[in-house]
């Protein structure tokens, strides 16, 4: 065995598992023709394949470089081949990339916290995108033909510290940004400077508003769309078009976090109503530290934000909202499904009607630190609680 420095690519497939189990034949047919693709990409991008099981890859790269065109190529090679393919069986790799030291086993296996770094990576990534650590950032940035766009901190399990996490765009837009580079390249002459100027602060006010008003990436794929109802179809169907959902069960009730990747109030009621349940109502001590907890289960659900300069741990919404003209900052809070507010985990100062139009409530807490307390905010967060309650005589009992 021995230690060495590398860039460490982590892919795997979103919802293998439940591909396997719809149609098995067809899905190891699939997986055989990615992965014949995406070995000899990172070959000829002089990595190699150290770890694999089932639809998992871990490929390691000298050049940190050379490992992120790979992992551009792969999505690219995958998208094209997925377009032949019907849509219930496309299958889409995460890659998540990063740089760390490693143990090389005698098998050419690599172990190490660089690897479960790279595997969190993955698992914040969308299905079919790629996400790269800040050490990996540092040495690619401005040497690809794509942008590379910072998503936000994410906590990740075991690590004490939120990592900085900076997503790439696919192919097709890679080469945009080439082009528009170019552009750009071509424009700078005296004659342009004027307009050029005037162009800038435009656009400039367009990424101001456009920032302000959310914050999912552009490039990333909606998972879930207002004007697109789930009345009708099965929880399976429903859940198949997230990448990331969390279960856990309380008393009489089944809890699902799912990330949503931003949606409308309208279509989170819609989603609850689809799956039979609501969005989540906490009435407890007890309750509110299970889906807090629930909600640490797998990293990608809680985000550090910038907020004027200082950092504040967003998490998932819940089903709490505000009457509409209700005296601020406190009046006229109840749960979505007519619940009485019995309980409030409020962080300090909080609710505080930012901007005068926060009517809704999320897992949220000043600082870096994830804590089981609640701010008022504005709808289309990145992830939401459910609940779908298995008895429903009476009142609800609870823990």
């Amino acid at each position: 065995m021995g230690r060495k420095l590398t860039t460490i690519v982590a892919a795997d497939i979103a919802q293998y598992s439940q591909h396997v189990e719809d149609d098995e034949i067809a899905t190891l047919a699939h997986l055989a023709n990615l992965r014949q693709s995406m070995d000899a990409i990172i070959r000829a991008h002089e990595g190699s394949i150290a770890n694999t099981a089932g639809d998992s890859v871990i490929a390691v790269f000298d050049s940190a470089v050379e490992a992120v065109l790979a992992a551009i190529e792969i999505q690219a090679a995958h998208k094209h081949y997925n377009e032949t393919v019907p849509v219930a069986q496309r299958l889409k790799y995460r890659i998540g990339i990063n740089i760390g030291d490693v143990t090389v086993q005698q098998n050419g296996d690599v172990l190490g916290g660089g690897v479960n770094i790279a595997a969190r990576l993955e698992s914040i990534a969308q299905p079919g995108g790629i996400c790269l650590s800040e050490s990996v950032f540092e040495q690619v940035d401005r040497k690809l033909p794509t942008d590379l766009k910072r998503i936000g901190e994410h906590y990740v399990k075991n690590l004490a510290k939120p990592i900085r996490v900076y997503a790439i765009s696919d192919s097709e837009e890679g080469l945009l940004a080439l082009s528009r580079r170019k552009t750009i390249g071509f424009i700078r002459k005296p004659v342009f400077l004027a307009t050029l100027a005037v162009l800038t602060v435009v656009a400039l006010g367009a990424s101001v508003y456009v920032l302000t008003q959310q914050r999912t990436p552009e490039w990333a794929q909606r998972a879930y769309k207002k004007d697109e109802s789930v009345q009708g179809k099965s929880e399976q169907e429903i859940l198949a078009k997230f990448d990331l959902v969390t279960q856990g069960y309380l008393g009489h009730s089944r809890y699902l976090v799912i990330r949503t990747w931003g949606a409308s109030m309208p279509a989170l009621l819609d989603l609850a109503a689809g799956l039979k349940g609501h969005l989540v109502t906490i009435t407890s001590p007890e309750e509110n530290q299970f889906v807090y907890d629930l909600t640490l289960k797998e990293p990608g659900y809680w985000v550090v934000q910038d907020v004027g300069g200082q950092p504040q741990s967003s998490g998932p919404m819940i089903g709490l909202m505000q009457d509409d003209g209700a005296a601020e900052p406190a009046n006229g809070w109840h749960w979505v499904d007519g619940e009485p507010l019995s309980f409030t985990a409020w962080a300090p100062y909080q609710p505080g009607n930012s901007g005068g139009h926060q009517n809704y409530a999320q897992f949220r807490a000043d600082g870096r630190e994830p804590k089981p307390t609640w701010d008022d905010i504005d709808p289309a967060q990145d992830a939401v609680v459910i609940e779908i309650e298995d008895t429903q005589i009476g009142q609800r009992a609870k823990r």
